[in-house]
């Protein structure tokens, strides 16, 4: 399985670091209600409210250079859940790739995305970049198809060697 400890540390420093910053105010992460009736956990809501924010360490593309599908259908979830919430003067998608930076904003000239979400690039340090991109690398070859077809069981892959 994927492991997805740098690209919570990416969010926890855009979070701790970044969005202070940019904001003047500290961040958390928060559960907050839903106009719905349920709640969602928020990346990050700063301390008078006022701001709430989802983050996305996701490139625009797959590994294979395609066009990432999943990775903008799960940013569309994010503004869903944005524009559910109840009260914040900002609600943003603050995304660490700008490649997926420019992506996003292609969508909003192309009318679609909803106007209430913002989208803001935080710069992470080059240290951290680095280990994300190694990560991502790590991950994509655990899913590629030639690791399914090694014809070793997952299972032997785990087992530490004698």
């Amino acid at each position: 399985m994927a492991d997805t400890r740098v690209q919570l540390e990416v969010e926890d420093w855009v979070r701790e670091n970044w969005m202070p910053n940019e904001f003047q105010m500290p961040f958390h992460r928060k559960r907050l209600k839903l106009s719905s009736g349920g709640v969602f956990d928020f990346d990050a809501v700063s301390v008078d409210g006022s701001v709430v924010a989802s983050i996305s360490t996701s490139a625009a593309t797959t590994s294979a250079g395609k066009y990432g599908t999943g990775k903008m259908m799960k940013l569309r979830s994010d503004m869903l859940f944005l524009l559910m919430t109840e009260g914040p003067a900002r609600r943003a998608i603050v995304l660490t790739e700008p490649c997926m930076y420019a992506n996003c904003e292609k969508e909003r000239s192309a009318g679609r995305v909803p106007l209430e979400v913002e989208f803001l690039l935080a710069q992470i340090p080059l240290e951290l970049e680095k280990r994300l991109i190694e990560a991502r690398q790590r991950a994509s070859k655990e899913v590629s198809p030639g690791a399914a077809l090694s014809g070793i069981p997952d299972t032997e892959l785990l087992k530490p060697s004698d």
